[in-house]
């Protein structure tokens, strides 16, 4: 960076101020872009001074900066030089008029510039950098700013400044720096350096001495901290040498939290100027930096803040327990309820803890913390951690971390404790009652026990507190279990006031949450256009607050997954992928569910469509075995029975209509996946039978998708009879159904019949014909050119391979001699390349034939 801002022949920088704190590398990088500039063909001349102390008077000064330029290597630049007096008062102008008489490139860099103060020397410096001659660029490199009147260099664009941010090394120089130690770690372990030193250059200097040779380089960077021996060296002699008493206590104090403001530093400090400490660390560059995200908040570089807490116990333990409990209140005064958790259990005081615990249960639920919670509480006194509200809190913790049996035998214990919970009077207890029993409902969830808990819940009465956030949280819990019980209309209505609850507190995770389930209501209703609308909403907010590890946002995304599936999104099987592996690094249970979906999804482009299917099955997303609202399974029956036929596996299909008759009953989605087979072994009549119920709405589908298959799979019925006029007929109500939505994977999951079906009915379906378009360019190029090499009668055949039937079976059901589709077979095997029934198979699905 330095060297394109000062090579830039576009806009060149007269001047150029690099300044960092102690150990940043400013002058190794100065010093190696002055090497590289030199090694160019038409390098500049350099002249390099170290300032010192002595420097502050005019006379010396004038004499180091006519030695170095004379020094630099340049005979010409001798001669000018030696001509000057350097007890001058006017040495500057006639400096600059001997430079710009020279008319060479000339660069003056001056290090150690923050040891300049001297009145007269800052203004003479101030002049000549003013009107210094065209050719003469000037390098200021200090560790921090000196007092020179910069302001008209940078408003006239002719300065260039480099900061502590600029000069932070990257990954691969941190890399080339611990090498010179003969030091070489794995990425993970480099990553965590960087965060410990944040890219300063004698942070990484000191790692590298001290892993030289260490037989745990991992846990060394683990404890790399300001207070081993070799940093807290450097910080003592580098950066804290000839501090103030008083600040250096500043700076004990205000290392009690992880960031500060003004305020903050007063409070716990008691000085009032804090603001002018401040100014004066940051205008040095004192290893202190604003927060970007909140300018208003500083904190101190982490090493030097390790150091500074390891030293603080030199103020005495009740003082520090006092600045602890100073830092709680502070942060629960400003809602940030975790942080002031975390500064309650440091200070160890028991009362303080409980109190706190009491407020602010809610809001650490509710904000996703659960598992810095634990971590926090694990610290905490042993009575402090039996408190029940700590034991509310460690409850919701292990719901976060998918650990269900835990937060079961919590609640039981909280249980057997429930006169505990009167901590602050009744209002109080009520508030603790709705979170355990909200918390209930989340673990039967995962254990099954539902209506149970959801019961206890409601004769609780949630909803109606007063409290927004806590209302939308126990509404949220009774929705889903209505959810997950399959009374989607029900819970439709609590999750709607649970949103507006949550809205209305403006609680943006809240809102998602709400948000996610809904989406989750309309996937087991088959409405895509509303689920996908409220998905986009939630994974919005979810991205905006930083909340995509959250399970409740992957499990969002799988609801897009499907919507994009449904869709024909090909992007649909990667984010299924990308939610499946979140949910497994986080070790929740539906992270099956989604590998599953994942494979289901990606049916289309896989190269071994078998052993998809066989993963499809393995981690069936319709498995009894996992908690799953009822409609979400009967959602994806179709797309699956299908998939099983496709492959041959006849009896997974019959598994399927069996498990689905148990876990949705007398729906029209369990005679959908029957007659699927039926149609698939050529029953025709026995199909028509059994999904007659579902098309003439006796039998009404949990999964309104699943009446688009329902109308298609008549249509195949009818095309398989020739009654080309009730396949139209069919076909043409799938579309009315489909249209609406942008469904288009029904059509898919059919087979080649439908396409060609849509392809011969061109321009007969009225108003619908622009979505058929659409759907008719839905299918592979590849699929329209093979069915086309097959005869229609071919293309009948090739339907029957993947039930494995003999070719006798299939002529008596087709009604034509066994030779007759022998020959077929020949042809099928010809067009396709292939020599073999099972080779056909893969091929026809290659080719989208099946």
């Amino acid at each position: 960076m330095l060297t394109d801002a000062l090579t830039d022949d576009t806009r060149p920088y007269p001047v150029a101020l690099v300044c960092a704190p102690a150990g940043s590398g400013k002058t190794r990088a100065v010093a190696d872009w002055a090497r590289e500039l030199l090694a160019a063909d038409d390098a500049p001349t350099i002249a390099w001074l170290t300032i010192e102390e002595r420097h502050n008077d005019l006379d010396v000064v004038h004499r180091a900066i006519l030695r170095a330029l004379t020094d630099a290597g340049n005979p010409r630049l001798q001669t000018a030089c030696a001509g000057l007096d350097s007890e001058s008062p006017d040495l500057g102008a006639t400096l600059s008029a001997a430079l710009h008489e020279l008319g060479e490139n000339i660069w003056m860099i001056i290090d150690d510039a923050h040891l300049l103060r001297g009145t007269d020397v800052l203004t003479d410096l101030e002049s000549f950098m003013r009107w210094q001659p065209p050719l003469l660029r000037t390098v200021i490199v200090g560790r921090f700013e000196p007092p020179l009147a910069l302001q008209r260099l940078r408003l006239d664009g002719k300065l260039f400044t480099l900061t502590a941010a600029d000069l932070a090394f990257t990954s691969d120089e941190s890399a080339e720096m611990l090498d010179e130690h003969g030091v070489v770690l794995p990425a993970y372990d480099l990553d965590a350096l960087m965060v410990r030193t944040e890219g300063w250059a004698a942070g990484i200097r000191l790692a590298g001495m001290s892993l030289e040779g260490h037989p745990d380089p991992s846990r060394l960077i683990a404890e790399f901290s300001g207070d081993r021996r070799a940093v807290a060296d450097y910080l003592i002699e580098e950066v804290l040498a000839g501090q103030t008493d008083e600040m250096r206590e500043f700076l004990l104090r205000t290392s009690v939290p992880a960031s500060f403001t003004v305020e903050l530093a007063e409070k716990l400090t008691g000085c009032t100027d804090a603001h002018g400490n401040i100014d004066w660390l940051e205008h040095h560059n004192f290893l202190i930096s604003r927060i970007t995200e909140n300018p208003t908040h500083y904190r101190y570089h982490p090493l030097l803040r390790s150091y500074l807490r390891a030293e603080i116990s030199r103020i005495g333990h009740v003082e520090v327990e006092h600045l602890e409990l100073t830092a709680a209140h502070w942060h629960d005064e400003f809602g940030d309820a975790l942080l002031a958790l975390e500064h309650a259990v440091n200070s160890g005081d028991h009362d303080e803890i409980v109190a706190l615990l009491a407020r602010t249960s809610l809001p650490l639920i509710i904000g996703g913390h659960g598992e810095a919670v634990d971590r926090i509480l694990a610290r905490a006194p042993r009575a402090s951690q039996d408190h029940p509200s700590a034991r509310l809190l460690r409850a919701a913790a292990a719901l976060a971390s998918g650990n269900i049996p835990v937060a079961t035998s919590t609640l039981e214990l909280l249980d057997r404790r429930k006169s505990g919970l009167l901590v602050d009077g009744a209002a109080e207890s009520r508030v603790h009652l709705l979170l355990r029993e909200s918390l209930r409902v989340q673990t039967a969830i995962g254990t099954g026990d539902i209506e149970t808990a959801l019961n206890r819940l409601q004769r609780v009465g949630g909803g109606s507190s007063g409290d927004p956030d806590l209302d939308a949280f126990v509404l949220l819990q009774e929705g889903r279990a209505l959810l997950f019980l399959g009374r989607d209309d029900d819970a439709e209505s609590v999750l709607g006031r649970s949103l507006a609850h949550a809205r209305l507190g403006d609680a943006p995770l809240s809102v998602m949450y709400c948000l996610g389930s809904l989406a989750a209501v309309a996937m087991a209703r088959g409405d895509v256009a509303v689920a996908s609308e409220l998905v986009d909403e939630a994974l919005t907010i979810g991205r905006t607050q930083s909340a995509t590890g959250d399970p409740t946002f992957q499990l969002t995304k799988l609801v897009d997954s499907w919507c994009r599936y449904m869709r024909m999104d090909p992007d649909a099987a990667r984010v299924a992928a990308e939610s499946a592996e979140a949910l497994r690094r986080a070790s929740i249970g539906t992270a099956g569910f989604a590998d599953g979906a994942a494979a289901l999804f990606g049916l289309d482009e896989s190269e071994h469509r078998h052993g998809s299917v066989t993963m499809v099955h393995a981690d069936s997303p319709v498995s009894s075995a996992l908690p799953m609202p009822p409609g979400i399974r009967a959602v994806l029956l179709p797309a699956i029975q299908y998939a099983y036929l496709s492959a041959g596996e006849v009896g997974w299909a019959h598994e399927l209509a069996t498990e689905a008759q148990a876990f949705l009953g007398p729906t029209g989605d369990t005679p959908l996946v029957e007659a699927i087979i039926h149609l698939h072994l050529h029953r025709l009549d026995l199909a028509r039978r059994t999904i007659q119920p579902v098309l003439d709405g006796e039998l009404e589908c949990a999964a309104g998708t699943n009446l688009i298959a329902a109308w298609l799979v008549d249509a195949s019925i009818a095309l398989a009879r020739k009654h080309d006029s009730r396949a139209h007929s069919a076909l043409t109500e799938a579309l009315r159904l489909a249209e609406p939505q942008s469904v288009l994977r029904p059509f898919h999951d059919c087979g080649p019949q439908i396409r060609d079906l849509l392809v011969r009915s061109t321009g007969r379906f009225g108003v619908l014909e622009p979505f058929t378009e659409r759907l008719r360019a839905s299918f592979p190029r590849s699929e329209s050119a093979a069915s086309d090499m097959l005869t229609p009668r071919e293309l009948e055949l090739l339907v029957e391979l993947p039930s494995w039937r003999t070719a006798e079976q299939i002529a008596a059901d087709l009604c034509v001699s066994v030779n007759t589709v022998k020959t077929h077979l020949r042809g099928i095997y010809r067009k396709l390349g292939v020599t073999s029934r099972r080779d056909a198979i893969a091929a026809a699905q290659h080719n989208g034939l099946l």
